[in-house]
C-alpha cells in the first residue's frame, strides 16, 4: 500500500531530504525554479498549510520513499500537477497515483501539466498515460488529460 505523506506533516529530517532532492541536478534541471535556498523551502512548506490550491505529497511504500507528486492551481474542474522520483524506475507508479488522486480525491475533470521540451522521458510517460499535447512554446509542451469517468457525477 502506498502512503501519501502531506508535505505539511514532514519531519525535520524529511524536510531536509526533500530540499536536497529537489535541488539535485537531475530534478532541478526540469523545474522552473532551478535552485531554492533552505529558508525559502521552509517558508514554502509552512505556506502550504494556508493554501488550499496546492497539495504536495511524499509517496512511501514499505518505508521506502518513492517520489513526490504535487497539485497546483486546484479548482473545481481542473488542476496542474508535477512529479519526481526519488527512487529510479518509479515514474509509472507516480503517474498512476497522480491520476488516482486527481480524479478520485480532488474529483477534477481535467489534469494539466507542462513538460520541458528536453524532458522526452517525461513527455513519453505522459503520452503513454493518455495525455495529449494541447500547445507548445519555445520551452514547454503543455499537456492535458480528461477524466475518463468525466460523465459520472459524484
Amino acid at each position: 500500500m502506498i502512503f501519501y505523506k502531506n508535505f505539511t506533516n514532514l519531519t525535520k529530517e524529511e524536510k531536509k531530504e526533500i530540499f536536497y532532492i529537489r535541488n539535485s541536478p537531475n530534478i532541478s534541471k526540469f523545474m522552473k525554479t532551478k535552485n531554492i535556498n533552505y529558508k525559502n523551502h521552509l517558508i514554502f512548506l509552512k505556506e502550504l498549510n494556508k493554501n488550499k490550491n496546492k497539495k504536495y505529497f511524499l509517496l512511501i511504500k514499505n518505508n521506502e520513499k518513492l517520489g513526490v507528486i504535487y497539485f497546483n492551481n486546484i479548482i473545481k474542474l481542473s488542476c496542474e500537477f508535477g512529479l519526481y522520483g526519488i527512487k529510479k524506475g518509479v515514474g509509472e507508479l507516480l503517474m498512476q497515483e497522480v491520476k488516482n488522486y486527481a480524479f478520485n480525491v480532488l474529483k477534477v475533470q481535467t489534469l494539466n501539466a507542462y513538460v520541458f521540451k528536453e524532458n522526452i522521458k517525461a513527455l513519453n510517460l505522459y503520452l503513454k498515460h493518455g495525455f495529449e499535447v494541447i500547445k507548445e512554446d519555445n520551452n514547454f509542451y503543455f499537456v492535458n488529460l480528461n477524466n475518463p469517468h468525466g460523465d459520472i457525477i459524484f
